[in-house]
């Protein structure tokens, strides 16, 4: 609905969400809000707030109180659980903040106890170039686990988002996004706390020299548990050199499969085959703009040592002799290069670690502690060493695989792949790895 006034317009709008359950029905639900709409070019909101720049509209909006969101409304205290801020310029661009109000919610399953929480955000016209930072300052839940009937506590703080985005078009937009958390703390009854601090998911998507280069990354800084703590826990993965139009082509084939069923089992499993080869066809298409697809960091550090993989995988287009899906996921692949390193003093930590965990009581002598330790470690890098798995460079254990043109290298010694198996294999068997 909608009201025009002299100075400013009331509006009415309804927000219609379809949540699908686990059996593939659909609920609909309805959300209302308020709109109060001061006209331009001057609303006497920004001119109380020394904003003097002209403007076409400010909007001041809120959620209405219906049964749906009563329960909101009573876990906010009476406070209007959602209210916002747009600004509305003559160039159609919009920029504003959301804010919620403190919940809390209580039932007898437990307790949730959120804090205030705010979004800002910048959008032009059409929604290509889209801005946006919000916080959440805490979260603290208090449960009881249905099973056992032990209390578990988790408490979030700092936690945030961010996004630049631009030319954000059929699903891509071009720029970063983040989501980071500053601490969680999980206590369940009487065991010590795990704390996790430091933690970020970052996205980021661009233009490269041959493509699209995407980047996803998993980091935290710091997990501590039972006395114990790693750090630098790092799990980083990218795709570049995706041509746009045979990418943006998939994902659409791939969106309209999805959009055939309620939910992704039902609909891949009717899939039909014309779809399935329109899929198969439009990731050849990709293939042949020769892809990379990489591991470009995992590990972590503990107090006296680090480990780290990275693995790089260049794509082609298979070959077409290959028949088989074998020969066929052979073929695609052009080079390989991977590389990995481990410190022993990090092999050490990590077998004091399982050797206390081992006790009973969580308790072991120090000198028994330290000669099962100690022995572990000899054990392990022996083993490495041994095998020709691993070279020593120091004190730290490193590989390397690289193959290309049917070729491998690895620790420096050349191959064919047939012989690199044999010798992975052969290494494996030695070691007792695959039995008898």
């Amino acid at each position: 609905s909608f009201e025009r006034g002299l100075l400013s317009s009331t509006a009415r709008y309804q927000i219609d969400i379809e949540v699908a359950d686990d059996e593939g029905n659909t609920e609909h639900y309805a959300l209302l809000l308020q709109d109060r709409l001061e006209h331009g070019p001057f609303p006497v909101s920004r001119l109380t707030r020394g904003q003097l720049m002209p403007v076409a509209a400010q909007s001041h909006f809120e959620l209405e109180r219906t049964p749906l969101t009563q329960k909101l409304f009573d876990a906010a205290s009476g406070e209007v659980p959602l209210v916002g801020d747009v600004t509305i310029g003559y160039d159609g661009g919009q920029a504003g903040d959301l804010r919620t109000a403190a919940l809390n919610i209580e039932d007898e399953d437990g307790s949730v106890r959120i804090a205030p929480a705010n979004l800002n955000f910048e959008a032009n016209k059409d929604g290509s170039d889209v801005r946006m930072d919000g916080e959440l300052a805490e979260v603290d839940i208090d449960l009881q686990r249905s099973d056992s009937g032990q209390p578990v506590q988790v408490s979030l703080r700092g936690i945030g988002l961010s996004a630049d985005k631009q030319d954000y078009d059929a699903g891509f937009g071009f720029g970063p996004s983040a989501i980071t958390l500053e601490r969680m703390e999980i206590k369940a009854g009487d065991e010590p706390a795990v704390v996790i601090q430091q933690a970020s998911v970052e996205e980021a998507l661009s233009r490269g020299s041959r493509g699209l280069d995407q980047t996803i990354a998993y980091r935290i800084g710091e997990v501590s548990a039972k006395g114990q703590t790693l750090r630098n826990l790092a799990l980083a993965f990218s795709l570049r050199n995706l041509e746009e139009s045979s990418l943006k082509a998939l994902v659409a084939s791939y969106k309209e499969i999805l959009d055939s069923s309620a939910t992704p089992q039902e609909s891949f499993a009717g899939i039909t085959a014309a779809q399935q080869q329109e899929l198969q066809a439009r990731g050849l298409q990709l293939l042949e703009h020769k892809p990379t697809l990489a591991l470009d960091e995992f590990g972590f550090e503990t107090a006296h040592g680090s480990a780290r993989l990275s693995v790089v995988l260049d794509l082609q287009s298979p070959s077409a002799e290959a028949f088989t899906p074998d020969a066929m996921i052979t073929s695609m692949l052009a080079s390989l290069k991977a590389e990995a390193g481990i410190d022993k003093d990090l092999v050490r930590d990590i077998a004091g670690l399982v050797a206390q965990n081992n006790q009973p009581d969580g308790q072991l002598d120090k000198a028994a502690l330290q000669q099962e330790t100690d022995a572990a470690t000899e054990l392990f890098s022996g083993m490495a060493l041994d095998t020709g798995w691993s070279r020593l460079e120091g004190e730290r254990l490193v590989s390397s695989l690289y193959y290309a043109d049917n070729r491998v290298t690895f620790n420096g010694r050349e191959m064919s792949v047939q012989e690199f198996i044999g010798f992975a294999f052969g290494s494996a068997q030695n070691a007792g790895l695959l039995g008898q």
